[in-house]
């Protein structure tokens, strides 16, 4: 039986709303050169949802409703801050059918067919018994696993995999929840940190491989993972410490228990084929050329056509995660839209002139634009504009905002991976903050450390 999460006391949850309400309006007082009427509006509903989202004080999936609609009702009106027509209100709301969004659903598909016919049991038990019984051992595992798969499919369809393929580990584990929260921690950040790898790891990649061709600096796929690879490996150890020392798992070994599986079914057979020829179009979509969104129908259909899964398997589905996913991805709208983030970026040019710190700046601004906006969307806006600055290396600077985004896990919003793993109930935003966080932080060291002892690599 699930227990409710205890609900904040009403009077400090007005506090709290009182608060977030006097940072948004005061905000846009924030003399930056630039802000137009829709900016500053933009800049509230930001500073507000990123309030409403840290401190949890109404449900997330509340405070992406509340982002979409007042968004609709303030930028989207005829006329408004924006001086849209009639239909314009649609830019704010097409995000909703967003290919990412059909990706998620593709993924909660896959899992919920997985976990109904048992095949998660087996392909978990394959996947960890190389590693042994040790927590340590088993934690590993995942992480090493999750961020080769993530190196060559998308996070997304990653961590959904990964999620539907553990779904046991973390049932078995309900009574270890230290443990058990590590767990679900290792898959979405080890996702994230495995798309550093190589240029289709992650659409950031892409786009600065796409930048640095058109300047005539292009990249190899083998020269980017000679980069990306050496920097996900320390990054997963530092992860793998992280979860260790934070969550302290107790030192015996332990045996995985999983349910018995049951005898193997016509549907678990489906399930099992349809898994494998999703993974392997997801694998290939550099040959074929199908999107990962697109090649997550196949599985809904599939299933579907076929009485694998039934109406009341699909009113299971984390709708509420969705609408999460979606009110990101209107926020990030919003502050293109409306120049917002153009704003934030453009001031940075204007600060200083010494390489170091302007790049500097880029990277901590990257950081945190992509918390709150998709990783993609991040990267096409900063990278075009690093690429411009003359006083710092193009190569040296668009790959390292590349890295910069991937590296932006702190919140349920900040990145896909992050909601699926959020969606297990098993981590609470206020935690995903404080380890996603530290491990950005961490992170973003060592990765310009390491750019910076091997820049005759690039």
């Amino acid at each position: 039986m699930k227990t409710k999460r205890k609900a904040r006391p009403a009077p400090k949850k007005l506090l709290v709303l009182i608060i977030i309400t006097a940072l948004a309006f005061l905000s846009s007082l924030i003399p930056l050169e630039g802000l137009t009427p829709a900016s500053k509006i933009s800049l509230m509903i930001f500073v507000a949802a990123a309030g409403l989202w840290i401190t949890e004080v109404v449900p997330p999936f509340a405070t992406a409703i509340f982002v979409i609609v007042i968004h609709i009702f303030v930028l989207g009106r005829p006329g408004g801050p924006l001086e849209l027509d009639k239909t314009g209100y649609r830019i704010f709301l097409n995000p909703i059918a967003s290919p990412v969004l059909v990706l998620f659903f593709g993924g909660f598909i896959l899992a919920l067919a997985a976990k109904k016919h048992n095949l998660d049991i087996r392909l978990a038990k394959a996947i960890l018994s190389p590693f042994g019984k040790k927590p340590s051992m088993v934690l590993l595992g995942i992480l090493i696993t999750t961020a080769l798969f993530s190196m060559f499919m998308s996070n997304t369809a990653t961590t959904a995999m990964m999620i539907a393929i553990f779904g046991p580990l973390f049932k078995a584990h309900e009574k270890r929840t230290a443990f058990k929260k590590a767990l679900v921690l290792a898959v979405p950040f080890a996702a994230n940190i495995g798309g550093m790898g190589t240029i289709i790891g992650t659409p950031p990649n892409a786009v600065a491989a796409s930048v640095l061709e058109k300047l005539g600096i292009p990249i190899s796929f083998l020269q980017w993972m000679i980069i990306g690879v050496p920097i996900v490996i320390l990054l997963l150890f530092i992860l793998w410490m992280i979860l260790l020392c934070c969550f302290k798992p107790r030192p015996q070994t332990f045996e995985i228990l999983f349910e018995k599986p049951r005898p193997v079914s016509r549907d678990m057979i489906i399930v099992l084929v349809t898994f494998i020829i999703t993974v392997l179009l997801w694998l290939t979509e550099a040959l074929h050329g199908i999107s990962a969104s697109v090649v997550a129908l196949f599985p809904v259909m599939i299933f579907t056509f076929l009485g694998v899964i039934d109406r009341d398997d699909i009113n299971r589905i984390e709708w509420n995660v969705l609408i999460l996913v979606a009110g990101g991805l209107v926020s990030g709208v919003a502050m293109k839209k409306t120049g917002l983030s153009d704003v934030f970026v453009t001031q940075i040019s204007i600060i200083s002139t010494s390489p170091k710190v302007i790049l500097g700046i880029m990277v901590v601004s990257s950081l945190l634009i992509a918390n709150f906006m998709s990783h993609t969307s991040a990267a096409n806006l900063i990278i075009p504009l690093v690429a411009s600055i003359t006083v710092i290396s193009p190569k040296i600077g668009i790959i390292t905002i590349a890295l910069t985004t991937s590296l932006a896990q702190s919140l349920p919003i900040s990145t896909p991976p992050n909601a699926i793993a959020y969606s297990t109930r098993a981590i609470t935003t206020k935690e995903m903050a404080i380890y996603g966080t530290a491990l950005s932080v961490i992170g973003l060291f060592v990765m310009l450390g390491f750019l910076y002892l091997f820049r005759h690599l690039l």
